[in-house]
């Protein structure tokens, strides 16, 4: 008897990826196609989201090709996506509209107007558990009816990009709680549609996919795309989750003492929580897992190994074995330089667009290896920022992941900061992985946290160094500081550059 074997994709900004993974998690092969932004204007972010379902047909025919190679068979495909952005599709469930992605910055008139709507800021909270974002989507219905009416009225349906490609797959619209829960129209202690919100952007529920479980069922491949991918048409789709919650899942933090840190071009804290209950204040947001009945809490910092990008870009130098080498001779606090990471502005805690990166304590004496230090820090600083904000967090072990996690010498960095012990566990692929978790759960009946628990292993752990965090914990004070020393002159910056 063959082995179960499942797909797990991953809908990202950059790219759709896919790997083929067998029943006790081992990646057999995996495929990859790029994707372009689109910006037609500063602060708009746009995909096509036929340029995803392309892009997805590539990796599932590569994939399929493999496994009939291999005498394999595919049993249930899973998709992990990113979350927030909007698709608008007519009835027969073509796209209307470039997707307007979750970095897009346009509709902070419409949030602002929900806002009010809804009796202010702190009712926003308590029923989404979120403030009511520019990247999230319930704005974006917004703008489209008021900028693009014709198309609002066409709109048969409205999704997120890993529910349209499970739609092309199986011509069923639908998603899941982890997805639906970052619309900003989802209500997080009543699991479903919210609909005071729903009101406010003038839509009927009808316009909004059934929300199952993460690892129930979408329905099969439709007859057509399994001809035209050498799919078996007995393939079941499954419906998968938000980016986050995937890779949250893909690297085994499910359990309440454990958090997931990735350094990606962004930077996040996960910790799951049995509860609902939100920060009052918006700087961390919670979300739905994709285990059910388990919530998380995150914080997010915009600029983590992008803080890097920028400074290799400026010095034209990206030899990474001489810059982790000569940062680890810098002394922790970088002889008194600091970095302050808000490139692109700061989401948790400060939630303010105006901020901007700032090199404090510069002087002649500094070396280039030093700013380096002073950017590994920063970034490390500004995860403490998301960590320390995240309501009755007792975390015993951080998983970290992401690019920057490939740096012995920023880990600890991060380690020392934290205070924490940070481990490397077993899978590599992210939120394509904690799909293929999910699609091996609907066809095994295990759930996704056992199934994540027996595929998943550590492979390496850091220690916190007692002296170096000392030394963190009062620099960190300073890094505090300087926000706030600097937010009045962001705020003046920002009017003058309107």
């Amino acid at each position: 008897m063959s082995k179960i074997c499942v797909v797990g994709l991953d809908v990202g900004t950059t790219a759709i990826k896919g790997i083929l993974v067998d029943e006790d998690g081992n990646i057999l092969t995996k495929s990859d196609y790029p994707l372009k932004l689109i910006s037609p204007k500063p602060g708009w972010a746009e995909e096509d989201p036929n340029e995803w379902w392309n892009g997805v047909k590539v990796v599932l025919k590569s994939l399929s090709t493999y496994a009939r190679e291999h005498g394999i068979r595919i049993s249930a495909i899973s998709t992990s996506g990113q979350m927030h952005s909007l698709v608008a599709v007519d009835k027969s469930g073509e796209p209307l509209f470039n997707s307007i992605l979750w970095c897009d910055q346009r509709t902070g008139k419409e949030c602002d107007k929900i806002t009010q709507k809804l009796g202010g800021e702190h009712k926003a909270i308590e029923i989404t558990g979120n403030p009511i974002l520019t990247g999230f989507t319930a704005g974006k219905i917004l703008w489209l009816s008021r900028n693009y009416p014709e198309v609002f009225t066409k709109s048969h349906m409205f999704m997120l990009p890993k529910d349209f490609i499970n739609f092309k797959l199986t011509n069923v619209y639908s998603t899941e709680h982890s997805d639906a829960s970052g619309t900003a129209i989802y209500d997080i202690r009543k699991r479903e549609w919210n609909n005071e919100i729903l009101e406010i952007l003038n839509l009927k529920v009808e316009q909004l996919p059934e929300i199952k479980k993460s690892n129930s069922i979408v329905g099969k491949i439709t007859p057509e795309t399994a001809y035209e991918l050498g799919l078996d048409e007995e393939i079941i789709v499954v419906p998968g989750g938000a980016d986050n919650a995937c890779a949250a899942l893909g690297v085994g933090v499910t359990d309440y003492d454990t958090a997931m840190v990735s350094v990606g071009t962004s930077g996040t804290v996960l910790v799951p929580t049995p509860t609902a209950k939100p920060d009052e204040e918006g700087r961390v947001h919670v979300f739905a897992h994709v285990v059910d009945g388990v919530n998380y809490y995150m914080g997010v910092m915009l600029s983590a190994t992008n803080s890097l990008d920028w400074f290799n870009d400026i010095t034209d130098f990206r030899d990474y074995d001489i810059i982790n080498s000569e940062v680890d001779r810098v002394p922790a606090g970088a002889r008194g330089l600091f970095f302050l990471p808000y490139l692109n502005g700061e989401r948790t805690p400060h939630r303010d667009p105006n901020a901007r990166g700032v090199l404090f304590g510069l002087s002649s004496a500094h070396n280039r290896f030093e700013i380096y230090k002073a950017i590994y820090e920063g970034v490390a600083y500004g995860l403490k920022d998301c960590y320390v904000h995240i309501p009755s967090a007792n975390v015993k072990e951080f998983r970290i992941t992401g690019g920057g996690s490939k740096s012995k010498v920023w880990t600890q960095i991060i380690a020392d900061v934290i205070g924490k012990r940070l481990v490397k566990v077993s899978s590599k692929e992210g939120g394509a992985y904690g799909a293929a978790i999910l699609a091996y759960s609907a066809v095994s009946g295990n759930a996704p946290d056992k199934v994540a628990k027996e595929w998943i292993s550590i492979t390496d752990s850091t220690e916190p160094n007692k002296e170096r965090h000392e030394i963190y914990e009062r620099n960190y004070e300073i890094f505090k500081s300087l926000y706030h020393s600097l937010k009045g002159a962001f705020e003046s910056v920002a009017r003058s550059y309107e």
